[in-house]
């Protein structure tokens, strides 16, 4: 118990931040992989992006391994991973969100994991840049 008090004793508010945005990257990322994988065993949906989860979950994990082991510019990588994510992912999303504005089923692709995983890498990508503009110590 110790060890967990002196390692988190001089950290401050950017550190708890990007610890969870870390951890919150891999969640999403593997929410991400299971989900397309659960509904398209046979063929994968073309809104699936293999690149979208490597980035997602690589940017999670730079971000964890930065914060963690204190190596101070390395976290900056996780943004720029994810930021990636989010344009592979909102390109892919682009087919099925026309399908929607047109009323016309022709590049198919769910839409509703379009729409929802635009939203989910948005909110994992904000929260990993917003610490990367403030203080991880105290000191």
């Amino acid at each position: 118990m110790k060890i967990f008090k002196d390692f988190f004793k001089d950290r401050s508010l950017g550190f708890f931040i990007a610890l969870a945005g870390g951890c919150l990257a891999i969640i999403v990322s593997v929410i991400y992989l299971v989900s397309y994988l659960s509904i398209y065993v046979d063929k994968m949906d073309r809104v699936f992006s293999i690149l979208t989860f490597l980035c997602a979950l690589l940017g999670g994990l730079v971000v964890l391994v930065g914060e963690l082991l204190r190596i101070e510019y390395i976290s900056m990588a996780g943004p720029v991973l994810l930021a990636v994510a989010l344009a592979k992912h909102s390109v892919e999303a682009a087919y099925p969100i026309a399908d929607m504005g047109t009323g016309v089923v022709f590049f198919g692709g769910n839409q509703l994991f379009a729409v929802l995983f635009i939203v989910l890498i948005g909110i994992v990508f904000l929260t990993v840049l917003v610490p990367t503009f403030l203080k991880h110590n105290k000191q």
